[in-house]
């Protein structure tokens, strides 16, 4: 059955008529045919305004790529052509297009109209742009971001600083779980509660670590919010890395236990500590001995040689008593030029004396400060703490006394009191 070119037009005019695609038909001077409704839309135009010769639907600036399509058209007319261009709205703004145009040619090969097909890209750009946007400000976010299937626990997505902190590629990433690399959630009990915990609350800041691909492990801060988008949930995760602020914290924490100038323990660590030498000492049977050491002529050092000097011969005392005991043993300065050094776990008194003669040899030798060589003594008081005889308190005074009768002695001495 033959049907006539106006048949197949009316045809094509009312399939234009109901596509929600805009559609152009063009003369080749450029004058427009027949436009669409969906073209119409996308260009703010109604009825036929848009066919007044004033109007010119192309932007301004793109009225050359117009000149060159037809050119490329008139020479290959069945090549259709694919190219980005914008349009002008009726308010004045661009409209972002891609346009699929292909020629009509009569039986003689000339071009009779072009046939034009228009996809807004305007939405789609700035959709992308939102897109770029947002991953360029998460992947450049100083901290690791995660968003994680609250069901399974499975990572979902995250941004280049928490796979790279975590020494994965990130395709390595997505294929683990939360229990992964957070080893206090080992359990799926324990990851149900957490996000459980989680959604009850909408949002949590949390401390915990995390655990890299090399098994080390470090402290985190979490910010984590439940998520509902498009009928699912999701836990979103900014994680923050803390080392450098528990390293901080830390070092604030050991400098109010620590004497300034010498870095040993303090007298509220010292009671601390020996609260547990006093219970092992009992659940052992074994001793525990101190000894109060104070520099002979301090003040005559100080005055001789300056503060430098001198704070430098108790930098000096300090390290040459830690260098000649055990770790499990204690070495406190208790304010000025004395020291205390408590040597637990003995067995008699017989060992005493051997350790004490140790700690005095350590004297022996003058201090080098500032390239000065400056020749210390020192005295020593011992007392013995053995079947809970006294207290820390009586202790220490004891051993202060003993230090007191040692320096009635000529030279570096002890006394055992």
């Amino acid at each position: 059955m033959k049907h006539d070119n106006s048949q197949i037009e009316n045809s094509m005019y009312r399939l234009f008529e109901i596509t929600p695609i805009p559609m152009v038909l063009s003369f080749p001077n450029g004058k427009l045919e027949y436009v669409n409704p969906a073209l119409n839309t996308m260009l703010g135009y109604e009825d036929d305004t848009i066919y007044s010769d004033d109007i010119i639907i192309t932007y301004l600036d793109d009225i050359h790529i117009n000149k060159d399509i037809r050119a490329r058209l008139n020479k290959n007319p069945f090549t259709p052509i694919k190219i980005d261009k914008r349009y002008k709205h009726k308010l004045g703004h661009a409209i972002y297009v891609q346009l699929n145009i292909v020629a009509q040619a009569d039986a003689s090969g000339e071009v009779v109209r072009y046939i034009s097909q228009l996809i807004d890209l305007t939405t789609i750009k700035q959709s992308d742009a939102a897109e770029i946007l947002l991953n360029h400000l998460v992947n450049q976010s100083n901290d690791a971001i995660y968003v994680v299937d609250p069901k399974f626990g499975q990572i979902l997505n995250c941004n280049r600083l928490a796979h790279r902190r975590l020494g994965y590629s990130k395709s390595e990433l997505l294929k683990l779980n939360v229990v992964d690399i957070q080893p206090k959630l080992q359990l799926k009990e324990e990851l149900k509660k957490h996000f459980d915990r989680i959604k009850d609350n909408g949002s949590l800041i949390i401390e915990s670590s995390h655990l890299r691909k090399d098994g080390t492990e470090f402290p985190v801060e979490d910010s984590i919010s439940f998520i509902e988008y498009n009928g699912a949930e999701y836990v979103f995760a900014i994680v923050r890395d803390i080392s450098r602020r528990k390293k901080k914290e830390l070092e604030a924490l050991a400098a109010a236990n620590l004497d300034p100038l010498t870095k040993l323990p303090n007298r509220s660590v010292l009671e601390t500590k020996l609260e547990q030498v006093f219970a092992k000492a009992e659940k052992n049977n074994t001793l525990v001995a101190f000894m109060y050491i104070d520099l002979d002529n301090f003040k005559h050092i100080n005055d001789s040689h300056g503060h430098t000097i001198g704070d430098g011969i108790l930098v000096g005392t300090a390290n040459r008593l830690k260098h000649c005991v055990r770790k499990s043993d204690i070495v406190t300065r208790l304010g000025g030029d004395e020291f205390l050094v408590i040597l637990s776990g003995i067995a008699n008194k017989n060992m005493i004396e051997p350790m004490a003669n140790k700690l005095l040899t350590e004297f022996e030798s003058p201090f080098h400060i500032q390239s000065q060589i400056v020749k210390v003594e020192a005295s020593v008081g011992v007392s013995v703490y053995m079947d809970k005889n006294t207290d820390v308190h009586t202790l220490i005074q004891l051993a202060d006394e003993a230090m007191y009768q040692a320096k009635k002695q000529a030279g570096t001495s002890i006394y055992y009191i």
